[in-house]
């Protein structure tokens, strides 16, 4: 059984120094983080600004407030169908040495919003492109030994357990891992079927999971999403947990997204129920 460790998304803090959004994640009872500078760093405006100096800063300020670097989040388009992939792929390659100097536990990235494809893309083509994508990436960190991590969601490319098993098989990467986000393979159709969802997802990629993310929400009547507290969510936790608790991984971080500040004990609290 992993230990799991309880993390926050830095950019729900804020912006500021990595100093001063540690320290914040960390008085409120987080021991680690999801950081994409771009979302959380005012200074940085492309990846060309995640200078030695700014990652030196941040090292310093994993170490003073105990803070592990669970998730270097790059947020990059690495299946989209037009031009803008190859700069995507540059853009994340730039990110593989940043990830190995932060000690970071993987570097991730979704795999792109079928809604946000050039019409008449379809989920296969969508595929192909992100495993070209990976092609490129993969090299590069497995020479660094940097882990990859990607993340399915139900809108996005790689959809399913089935999806994400197909991508990890036709890469055969040791270096490719998967970041899984307990509400991202739930929509308003498979809601009443989460047993199945778990019960995939540990028999086809489980012992891949690097990291987990934590987030609350519902649907409204038309099936569209809605954000909720962890309360109010219809994500069954304590089904998913039962399955990542069989799971041989020694830790696992589980990282809140949509972290509220202020709510943050309680959601700790709530997130430790499951463990």
């Amino acid at each position: 059984m992993p230990k799991f460790i309880v993390g926050a998304r830095l950019h729900d803090y804020g912006k500021g120094t990595p100093d001063e959004l540690f320290a914040r994640v960390s008085a409120d009872g987080f021991a680690a983080v999801q950081l994409a500078y771009k979302k959380c760093v005012p200074t940085v405006k492309s990846y060309a600004d995640i200078t030695e100096a700014l990652v030196n800063d941040t090292i310093a300020a994993e170490k003073a407030h105990n803070i592990q670097v669970a998730v270097l989040g790059t947020y990059v388009e690495l299946a989209i169908n037009d031009a803008r992939r190859l700069q995507n792929v540059a853009d994340f390659k730039s990110q593989l040495a940043v990830c190995k100097a932060l000690g970071a536990g993987c570097i991730g990235t979704e795999t792109t919003k079928m809604c946000d494809q050039p019409a008449g893309t379809t989920r296969e083509e969508a595929q192909e492109l992100l495993c070209r994508s990976l092609a490129e990436i993969l090299p590069v960190a497995e020479e660094l030994g940097v882990t990859v991590g990607v993340e399915p969601v139900t809108y996005h490319s790689m959809n399913s357990a089935a999806a994400t098993r197909h991508i990890l098989d036709t890469m055969r990467s040791p270096n490719l891992k998967v970041i899984f986000d307990l509400s991202n393979l739930v929509d308003a159709d498979n809601v009443n079927a989460q047993d199945r969802i778990w019960n995939d997802i540990g028999e086809l990629v489980g012992d891949k999971i690097v990291a987990v993310h934590f987030k609350g929400q519902a649907f409204n009547p038309d099936g569209s999403l809605l954000h909720t507290s962890l309360e109010d969510s219809l994500t069954d936790y304590a089904g998913a947990f039962a399955m990542l608790r069989q799971l041989p991984q020694e830790v696992l971080p589980v990282l809140r997204e949509e972290a509220v500040p202020a709510r943050a004990a309680s959601d700790i609290a709530f997130m430790r129920r499951f463990f």
